[in-house]
């Protein structure tokens, strides 16, 4: 072959790879934005429940900063006799102040409050490698992990850590893929930062979050997820089958109005408040109230039966 010829092949072949590249990236960027964009549906709308409440359990966010709140909201599910209460991180502001964590932990003990918490960004010991382990040893020296699975009644919570990598391959993301796999009863998934919220606060890692943890979450039996972080309240309408709430309203420190987008179902801003779910055979009913018990938001969530 003459060194005319040899070059138009070597040329032809650059050219095969480069389209095959080009088509490679392409699919990639195709399926991630699949991913991250999921299909927005509407809130269900049911009929009046045909049973009875069969138990419930509530959920409150960011209780850093939260002096003359956390005992308001501890106090008003106490009275609600939850089973036990859902905490989605920060529980206090400097990880390092024992007086913070007796503070809050008094509160917890003093209305007879059986707390399952996941890490917050605030929870962590800053300027060391700690990921929330070292205080979560320390004072729930009960679980397993700082993430972890637990049942109750027929309903699976996974609370995660979104301090720790979720990264394929990562220890967090085996648990989560071994748990799925054999998951059959409505899960209720915890975390600290969102995964959807119309708030731009984070927002880098907001993505990584959505490829990471929502790709796996759908088909699957998980119907609900709450995270705090962002001291507001927001509701997606449901996106692939799954409703996302931000609620960090345990703080002093709330944080302004974001504008909604096509996915918001409710947000507030402004506003301390706190969830309430009840359980029934077919659905959990959401209530999120504030301070006083007044109503600001309520929904459904069908089981998955």
């Amino acid at each position: 072959m003459t060194p005319f010829l040899m070059g138009l092949a070597m040329k032809s072949r650059r050219l095969r790879w480069t389209a095959l590249a080009i088509v490679a990236v392409l699919g990639v960027a195709a399926y991630v934005a699949a991913i991250t964009t999921p299909r927005v549906g509407e809130p269900a709308v049911l009929p009046s429940p045909a049973s009875e409440k069969l138990w419930s359990f509530g959920f409150v966010g960011d209780t850093q900063l939260g002096e003359g709140i956390v005992e308001k909201v501890f106090a008003r599910l106490e009275k609600a006799q939850v089973d036990f209460v859902l905490h989605l991180g920060d529980i206090v502001d400097d990880a390092s102040s024992d007086k913070q964590w007796d503070e809050v932990l008094a509160a917890v003990r003093q209305h007879h409050i059986r707390l399952r918490p996941v890490v917050g960004n605030h929870d962590r010991l800053a300027g060391t490698s700690d990921r929330g382990e070292t205080r979560f040893r320390e004072f729930f020296p009960d679980l397993p992990d700082t993430f972890y699975r637990f049942s109750h009644r027929g309903l699976t919570f996974l609370m995660l850590n979104s301090e720790r990598s979720f990264l394929p391959g990562s220890a967090q993301a085996r648990f989560l893929a071994a748990e799925l796999a054999v998951l059959r009863e409505t899960a209720v998934v915890c975390l600290h930062r969102p995964v959807f919220t119309c708030g731009h606060r984070d927002l880098a890692n907001q993505f990584l979050r959505r490829l990471w943890l929502h790709a796996s979450f759908v088909e699957t039996p998980v119907r609900l997820v709450l995270s705090g972080h962002h001291h507001y309240y927001d509701r997606t309408k449901p996106l692939d089958g799954i409703s996302y709430v931000v609620s960090g309203g345990g703080s002093r420190k709330l944080y302004p109005p974001e504008t909604a987008d096509g996915a918001t179902a409710a947000f507030h801003a402004g506003i301390n408040h706190y969830g309430l779910v009840d359980v029934y055979a077919d659905r959990l009913a959401v209530r999120v109230l504030d301070l006083q018990g007044r109503e600001i938001d309520a929904f459904d969530i069908p089981l998955a039966l």
